[in-house]
């Protein structure tokens, strides 16, 4: 009797060891180790996503080893599974699937889902050894119905254990109805994966062409303004003459793995938390990623930390405040640098600040010289490779315009005759005597006054003869040429800088005016207040007008036209605007020079308006 007792302590032993020999594998599993063979995640299950105008049908095989993990099955002392405890662990996966497995529309909220099918493994009367669970898998069919359809659906995964001790893997394949188009992903517990669909748009047949394929994507591109990619970071460096604006765009389910943002709904960042991330976000940055400009080190000023959904395609519009979703928002980030001094000439821009979720970013940077380029910072890169340097061609680097120095018009010239005038007024004066004499003296020196008037002449302005005004060609001239070079003012740096440069156009009473009025109708307010930078002047008719009070001569007074085309550039698409103006200047001369006194806006408006992808 006692060896069966002691085969039984024996069994049990075997079992204990058998289970803590089954948990080695599992740690050693997690740990992306080999085991029987073949290399795999703990649980790995596969998805297949069919997404029609009314509903998404999501099909999920799994191996029977994710109800051993999950539903807490247990085996019997031979380490089998009993039938019944399969049955329960089938039943009650259905919600943990649902639970596990989301569907979330533009605003994160999530689709209510509801199982349809299962289709079991086939569990034999004897149960199922646990050594064998991977050879078993059942299907759950799972639907989640739409009100409309939709454009965006984020899909999300967290199969896991509330310790998250067994990691897991959902093999994703998606496809949309009435297309052709496939989407295959690898999907993460927690990291969320984005997806846009065109319902209006006609299908691409099997045999379409690549030129055709380009076009498709071409046509998704700009209707996305180039950000195609829900789960990517995307950085863009713009390096202007006045300043470097370092843009990036991170997904907020990315960020919350890098900071310890604090939300009372998981799913959601809601608008009084907000601020609180933007804290964070500049903590997280503003003594790391080292830039230079023109060889000085540059602290960074964040000009922008916005929140984005899904609706909003154009980042560079200033977002409405909202809660956002941590599956699939966005949160967008400008650093902008400025020179002490000068205009922008050598950059040096390094980012070294990387996490398990940010390993790599793709840069494309756009210097003010036009050549586009593309860098890639890597946390696998060694230091100096994450470093980006330019340099600004020494023909692109033009110096401020010469002031314009005043050429004066001849003013009317009046011709005094000295000897003839003296001569005369003898002549007067002793004509003024009746003796003979008196009148013979004054016939001869009205004689050699006649004889006199040639020589001894001299020049003097005409106090009868107003001054010449300037002639419309050079009055017109003179004005654009002011006019011009105060807009260029604006690519010299810092407002120091800016003007020191207008001072060789304007007179220093209208010096703060002019430069806000400059900056104010440059302002693009939908994009955030951003000040365009201009690309063109161009004139139209202008004429000298009568000036309300006289200014000082040759100065003149003119009401000009002109239309001003500037660009603002964010996240690699470009905001076009026109506008159009008509005002009146006093031109004057202050110390020989040419300068602007007065301005009176009469008009502005709006003309065009235009936005534009980049092509990269």
């Amino acid at each position: 009797m006692s060896r069966p007792a002691e085969s039984r302590n024996a069994i049990g032993k075997c079992g204990a060891l058998a289970r803590i020999f089954q948990l080695l594998i599992i740690v050693s599993l997690s740990l992306g180790h080999v085991a029987t063979g073949m290399e795999h995640p703990i649980s790995v299950t596969e998805a297949q996503v069919f997404v029609s105008r009314n509903a998404a049908r999501v099909r999920i095989k799994l191996f029977a080893e994710d109800l051993y993990m999950f539903q807490g099955l247990e085996p019997d002392a031979q380490d089998v599974i009993s039938p019944d405890e399969l049955q329960r662990g089938l039943r009650q996966h259905r919600q943990f699937l649902l639970d596990k497995v989301v569907l979330r529309d533009a605003e994160g909220e999530p689709f209510a889902g509801r199982v349809t099918d299962v289709q079991p493994f086939e569990i034999p009367e004897s149960g199922i050894p646990v050594s064998e669970l991977m050879l078993h898998t059942a299907t759950y069919e799972l639907e989640f119905p739409f009100a409309e359809p939709p454009e965006y659906l984020t899909m999300q995964q967290d199969i896991s254990d509330s310790n998250f001790i067994f990691p897991s893997e959902m093999k994703l394949t998606l496809h949309q109805a009435g297309t052709d188009l496939t989407f295959t992903d690898s999907l993460k517990p927690g990291i969320a994966q984005t997806l846009r669909f065109e319902w209006n748009q006609e299908a691409l047949s099997d045999d379409a062409s690549e030129e055709e394929w380009k076009a498709w994507f071409e046509k998704q591109r700009e209707a996305t303004l180039g950000i195609t990619s829900y789960s990517s970071v995307y950085s863009f460096i713009y390096v202007e003459p006045a300043e470097i604006r370092h843009e990036v765009l991170v997904p907020l389910a990315s960020l919350s793995l890098i900071l310890p943002m604090v939300h009372k709904d998981p799913s959601f960042v809601e608008i009084e938390e907000q601020d609180a991330v933007r804290q964070l976000i500049r903590d997280w940055l503003i003594n790391v990623n080292p830039t230079a400009i023109n060889g000085e080190s540059v602290k960074p000023d964040f000009t922008r930390i916005d929140f984005y959904g899904l609706d909003l395609k154009d980042f560079a519009r200033q977002a409405e405040q909202r809660r956002v979703s941590l599956a699939n928002g966005r949160v967008g980030i400008i650093m902008t640098y400025r020179p002490t001094a000068a205009a922008v000439q050598d950059v040096s821009v390094t980012w070294d600040k990387f996490h398990t979720s940010l390993r790599k970013i793709q840069s494309v940077v756009f210097p003010w010289t036009g050549e586009m380029q593309k860098f890639e910072f890597s946390r696998f890169n060694p230091p100096e490779d994450n470093v980006f340097e330019w340099s600004a061609p020494p023909a692109a680097i033009s110096p401020p315009d010469e002031p314009v120095v005043v050429e004066f018009p001849p003013l009317p010239k009046l011709s005094i005759p000295i000897g003839t005038t003296l001569l005369v007024l003898g002549a007067i004066l002793c004509a003024l005597f009746t003796k003979a004499s008196s009148l013979r003296v004054s016939v001869a020196l009205l004689v050699l006054a006649a004889v006199m008037w040639p020589f001894a002449q001299i020049e003097t302005n005409n106090p009868w003869s107003p001054p010449p005004p300037l002639a419309e060609a050079a009055a017109g001239h003179i004005f654009q040429q002011l006019h011009h070079r105060a807009y260029r003012a604006l690519d010299f740096g810092t407002e120091e800088r800016i003007y020191e440069v207008l001072e060789n156009s304007v007179d220093g009473d209208l010096l703060e005016q002019l430069y806000l009025q400059l900056r104010e109708s440059l302002q693009m307010r939908e994009q955030g207040g951003a000040v365009a930078r201009v690309r063109s002047v161009d004139y139209g008719d202008g004429a000298q007008t009568r000036p309300e009070q006289k200014a000082e001569w040759p100065g003149f007074q003119y009401r000009g036209n002109w239309t001003v085309s500037g660009t603002v550039e964010h996240w690699g698409h470009i905001h076009e605007r026109q506008n159009q103006f008509t005002a009146v200047f006093r031109v004057e001369p202050r110390l020989g020079l040419w300068k602007i006194t007065e301005m009176k806006i009469e008009d502005q408006q709006s003309v065009a308006t235009k936005t534009r992808l980049r092509k990269f």
